[in-house]
């Protein structure tokens, strides 16, 4: 595979295709999960982008370290997910909004509608079943900011949470297949001083004592889409690099532009995984 036919993997943009008719069933009520589960966007490290087609997310989000998804209750029957299309041709956008109540008055409800309003998420809400694709709803550059309302009285008590954009973006929904994160997220570390011989989907750079630039032998067992370097070293002298090298027998790392990226506390480099023949491809994704 040539390295243009390669970018090309990357970009590749939508065709029409027919829409045929769903499944029986497929626009009745949903009875899907009793959890939804939000991602606060500042505890994000990277979050990934669709596909081609703009819907299905490729890899899966990558957290701070001690971060992960946060599940909330929210009554089933309540649950509502929207979008609405806006603006003038030419110029148009999609608002996404999903609200939903959550009973009661306990104190972890309060401190949780007190402390989080107007802060920025993006919402997962899974199927009924495990196996089911989850719906997305946000991403970083466009998240949905949290409100809420609350009323008791004689019929009960009960919240009302509500996630919407403020500012909509050329998307809708997402799709994702990937696993849910509800955990707090650690990491192993790698040591490039020695060469590597398979990869984690995320991995801290161990601090060396001098700088050491990464290496592979092989990665025959690699299965990931995606995987992510973190940077922990705080002098960038000593900082580990990684590097385009199109030399490998097995494998090849190319950087967006030939830029090179060290492992400076804090920074972080993910790479989409391709195979062609017997060779692994890691393709830059995005740094930070």
């Amino acid at each position: 595979m040539k390295f243009k036919e390669l970018k090309k993997l990357s970009i590749m943009s939508y065709t029409l295709k027919k829409l045929s008719k769903p499944a029986a069933g497929a626009g009745a009520p949903t009875t899907g999960n009793k959890y939804a589960y939000l991602v606060p966007v500042d505890d994000l490290v990277s979050h990934p982008n669709p596909d081609g087609n703009n819907v299905l997310l490729v890899g899966q989000p990558v957290f701070k370290e001690n971060k992960g998804m946060i599940p909330i209750y929210i009554t089933n029957s309540s649950q509502e997910f929207s979008y609405e299309s806006q603006g003038e041709q030419d110029a148009r956008s999609h608002k996404v909004k999903f609200i939903g109540t959550h009973p009661g008055t306990e104190l972890e409800a309060l401190e949780f509608a007190q402390n989080n309003l107007d802060k920025e998420f993006i919402v997962y809400i899974p199927g009924c079943n495990s196996n089911d694709q989850k719906k997305v709803l946000g991403r970083p550059c466009a998240p949905l900011i949290f409100r809420s309302n609350h009323k008791g009285g004689k019929d009960g008590s009960k919240f009302e949470f509500t996630f919407e954009q403020e500012v909509g973006s050329k998307y809708v929904y997402f799709l994702y297949d990937g696993p849910l994160m509800p955990q707090e997220q650690l990491y192993s570390e790698v040591d490039f001083t020695t060469a590597l011989t398979s990869l984690q989907t995320v991995q801290k750079v161990k601090t060396t004592a001098t700088t050491q630039a990464l290496k592979i032998s092989s990665l025959d067992n690699v299965t990931a889409t995606q995987i992510t370097f973190i940077g922990q070293e705080k002098d960038n002298a000593k900082a580990g690099t990684i590097s385009t090298d199109l030399a490998g027998a097995n494998f090849l790392i190319i950087t967006k532009d030939g830029l090179q990226w060290k492992a400076i506390d804090g920074s972080t480099i993910t790479f989409e995984i391709y195979h062609a023949g017997s060779k692994v491809i890691l393709l830059e994704r995005w740094r930070t």
